[in-house]
């Protein structure tokens, strides 16, 4: 669960936007005055949101402490919320308005578990695995998935590309499927994609009632196409079962 960071310096919002640019994270800041009624009574709604959208790095400073702050975002109003990828401001809000901070935070909240970036040489690796898997040619996307992580070792999504390479093998290799999708859980733990594929790699492997627990988790963790994706494979294992 995540808690709102009280910024009372100019190096700690250096460092707050650092490791969140690092981690590939969206941070919504709440720019506020102690004077600010609006800004005492939106407080609880910033701070209920930082606890659902705990990918998010939710921080908020007091203007007439941090005025170097405030000018630099042209904080004019009070309270001011704005979110930030990759350093730059790609979104804003003036005024205690719930609703609007609501679709401001989860407009530009970004994946979840967050993407942390990669070095260029990692991306275009990767590049080459997917082109190489959409055509089919899934030994070639293995080679390149491998060398993207090799240079990217803490990428899930790489791990979680890998994995499902292994499964599309001519024989699947399912341990191998196995042991990307779980080094992806540990590293993206709400990672709904992880668990599908760990759930996919288990049943393969003739593991059934672990597989139908790797899928639910899926379900628990996922939204949209993966979690209606995770809901079909539960209720196919369940039915192996009896």
């Amino acid at each position: 669960m995540s808690t709102v960071i009280e910024i009372n310096s100019v190096s700690e919002w250096n460092q707050a936007l650092r490791s969140a640019t690092a981690a590939g994270q969206t941070v919504v800041v709440d720019a506020f005055a102690t004077w600010c009624g609006p800004c005492k009574a939106i407080a609880p709604v910033f701070e209920n949101l930082a606890k659902a959208a705990d990918w998010v790095k939710f921080i908020r400073f007091d203007v007439d402490k941090l005025p170097a702050i405030a000018q630099k975002y042209k904080v004019t109003a009070m309270p001011t919320f704005f979110a930030i990828r990759g350093g730059k401001v790609v979104g804003d809000l003036k005024g205690a308005d719930p609703k609007g901070l609501n679709q401001l935070v989860y407009a530009h909240a970004g994946p979840n578990p967050p993407i942390p970036p990669m070095s260029p040489e990692a991306e275009t690796a990767k590049e080459a695995g997917n082109t190489a898997f959409k055509a089919g040619d899934f030994a070639v996307a293995l080679d390149k998935y491998s060398e993207a992580i090799s240079l990217a070792p803490t990428s899930y999504l790489l791990l979680g590309n890998r994995s499902l390479t292994h499964l599309k093998l001519s024989p699947p290799d399912y341990a191998a499927a196995l042991q990307d999708a779980e080094a992806a859980i540990t590293l993206a733990p709400t990672w709904a994609k992880g668990y599908v594929r760990q759930g996919e790699a288990l049943e393969g492997l003739d593991k059934l009632e672990q597989a139908s627990e790797a899928f639910a988790k899926a379900v628990e963790k996922g939204q949209g196409t993966v979690k209606t994706e995770a809901a079909q494979k539960l209720e196919k294992v369940k039915a192996r079962l009896g």
